[in-house]
């Protein structure tokens, strides 16, 4: 059982989560705009998404690493500060370079944030990892949902020179990660003789595969985020219907997680994999020509499907490496989504060179990676996965 004061720090990391990630999430409803000021090819759009996915994830093994050396709270707390301030920035852009030099240092805040935050909510919810976990990435994923509305919204509203004004809640997120949070755990913080490869080796397999299944899924789940907007905007939708139609289809995604978390600690762990990842491919595939209502009906339905899955890779990671949990947390949410971000860029040149910028078929393409992902799960060897 979690402890009442346990649950209260779950909570802030979980608000922390949310409100970084609305921050990370500011771009795709912004995406026509800087299309339509910079002449950004669907090539330049995925380097754009490349540029995010990169400092955003990649940037998390870095820190995961340095985190369990050194202690958490150098990262942790100005994480989303300096997500918030460089992402509310973006919209003042007067030229395509300065965008991707405000992107990488906005996310490097979200990458500071990420893995040190998971591992916490590990640690104090090791009982129902999966659960605690699930309630901290659903966090994650309705601030998520949340970035392109509120983006659209703001941008339309007061224009992209008061913009910096909204990343006054990133600031008080920061304080509230450094009064809740912290407060309690630094006189458990100690400096760690970390060798990262000893933790690593015994577990490379099952790391290696469950990096892979998180690479796919993330894969589809990036294309989709980033492109349905500009989807929409070809089916001549509003700007902000277009960043509406976008955090529905996360939202969803959130309540998937929380609804696999759940499952997490009660069913098989690889159906729990292989199921949710082979109803999301048909279900993504017939969302990309739907409309009018059916559209909402899928939106929601995949969301739901590709949502179930999200918790397991993280969690079990952390089991495998409970010393470095950071460093396994940095594997799943940072390594593996820094190359779902690579992927989704060639998604972008694909869709330029082979559909004449046409963006269905590309992400009619993508919908199939669940399927992949799938295929991995079952290779996953039975004797490391706790429920089977």
């Amino acid at each position: 059982m979690v402890s009442r004061s346990n649950r209260a720090i779950v909570a802030v990391l979980a608000l922390g989560h949310g409100v970084t990630d609305l921050y990370a999430n500011f771009l795709p409803a912004l995406l026509p705009v800087f299309q339509s000021k910079f002449g950004l090819s669907k090539t330049l759009i995925g380097v754009v998404i490349f540029a995010v996915s990169t400092s955003g994830s990649l940037f998390q093994v870095l820190y995961g690493y340095l985190g369990d050396r050194w202690g958490k709270r150098f990262f942790l707390v100005p994480g989303p500060a300096i997500a918030a301030i460089f992402m509310c920035l973006i919209a003042m852009s007067p030229s395509f370079s300065v965008l991707l030099i405000l992107l990488i240092i906005g996310g490097m805040g979200v990458s500071a944030f990420h893995p040190h935050a998971a591992s916490s909510v590990g640690d104090i919810a090791s009982g129902r990892r999966g659960f605690g976990l699930s309630i901290f990435m659903t966090g994650g994923t309705i601030g998520f949902a949340a970035g392109p509305l509120i983006a659209a919204a703001l941008i339309s509203s007061i224009g992209p020179f008061r913009m910096p004004v909204a990343s006054v809640f990133g600031i008080i997120t920061s304080l509230l990660l450094y009064k809740y949070v912290l407060a309690d755990e630094k006189r458990h913080i100690a400096r760690k003789s970390i060798k990262i490869l000893d933790v690593i080796r015994p577990n490379l397999g099952p790391l290696s595969l469950l990096s892979m299944i998180v690479i796919f899924r993330a894969t589809v789940s990036i294309v989709f985020t980033n492109f349905m907007p500009i989807l929409m905007h070809e089916r001549e939708l509003s700007l902000v219907m277009g960043g509406g139609i976008v955090s529905l289809f996360l939202l969803s995604i959130g309540f998937g997680t929380l609804l696999g978390g759940y499952l997490y600690d009660r069913i098989s762990r690889r159906k729990l994999l292989v199921f949710s990842l082979l109803l999301s491919s048909p279900l993504l595939y017939t969302l990309v020509a739907a409309e009018g209502p059916m559209l909402v009906i899928f939106l929601v339905l995949s969301g739901l499907a590709l949502g179930c899955p999200n918790t397991v890779p993280l969690a079990f990671a952390q089991e495998l490496m409970p010393e470095g949990a950071s460093t396994a947390s940095s594997i799943m949410m940072g390594f593996s989504w820094g190359i779902a971000g690579v992927l989704a860029m060639l998604f972008g040149v694909m869709i330029d060179r082979f559909f004449g910028s046409n963006v269905a078929p590309g992400m009619s393409i993508a919908a199939f990676l669940p399927v992949l992902a799938a295929i991995l799960a079952l290779l996953l060897p039975r004797n490391t996965i706790p429920i089977v």
